[in-house]
């Protein structure tokens, strides 16, 4: 095993063990997955952990992997647990993630639902192919669809 596979395997099993000894006793490294990893720690349901040991930070490419590899678990949270230099206890390590993944475990710790998903607008409008309506996408000031759109100076129809 290459030096840096079994600091990367001793950083994973001294979060395991600062887990299971904090209450989350199904914690476990996880076997390797291929292409479609997910994370370095099983055993937290919606939770995907991708443990860094390095002595060069790369936040935002570790935060990314963990992203993608939160996706590839169809988890709710993906972070990165990396090792603080000087100190050796997991509890004393960074666990980073993005500013939405904050935002919706804030969220989930508030009992606050999630935002509604930005809809885009529609409209009734004439449908030239038979003359009767059909849903436009878009607003109908904005739209150039046949009798719809600003008309008058700007004015909707």
């Amino acid at each position: 095993m290459s030096r840096s596979k079994a600091k990367g395997t001793a950083a994973e099993t001294a979060v395991v063990r600062f887990l299971r000894s904090a209450g989350f006793t199904q914690a476990e490294r996880r076997a390797l997955n291929g292409g479609a990893d997910r994370g370095d720690i099983a055993g937290l349901p919606g939770v995907v952990i991708e443990v860094k040991n390095c002595a060069r930070q790369e936040l935002p490419a570790w935060v990314a992997e963990a992203e993608i590899e939160r996706d590839n678990d169809r988890a709710s949270l993906g972070v990165v647990w990396h090792k603080r230099r000087g100190k050796a206890d997991p509890g004393d390590w960074f666990v980073t993630m993005s500013g939405a993944q904050f935002a919706a475990l804030l969220r989930e710790q508030q009992g606050l639902p999630a935002p509604a998903a930005e809809v885009e607008p529609t409209h009734e409008g004439p449908d030239p192919s038979h003359g009767g309506l059909t849903t436009h996408r878009g607003r109908r000031e904005d739209c150039m669809g046949p009798d719809c759109g600003p008309v008058d100076g700007g004015e909707a129809a």
